[in-house]
């Protein structure tokens, strides 16, 4: 499967994708986060027909951000896998 590599992008732009996929993931798909076969930081995020190449530690920062905007925990988080 072909994957978007989002890398390079600016934050805004991955942070779109990134609500793209939390949107999917609220009506019930299932996301797949793996870490790439070329190692760290570079991580895929699958989630319907959204495939992602992106780094970890962007997607970490839009997380930890998403569940302040969200008032969410991480029990929540580990509950919603």
């Amino acid at each position: 499967m072909k994957r978007e590599d989002i890398r390079l992008k600016s934050d805004q732009e991955k942070e779109r994708k990134y609500e793209e996929v939390d949107a999917l993931f609220h009506k019930g798909r299932e996301v797949t986060v793996k870490e790439h076969k070329s190692g760290f930081p570079a991580v895929t995020v699958d989630c319907g027909d959204i495939h992602l190449l992106t780094d970890c530690l962007s997607l970490e920062s839009w997380w930890a951000r998403h569940k302040i905007w969200h008032g969410e925990t991480d029990s929540v988080k580990q509950d919603r896998r």
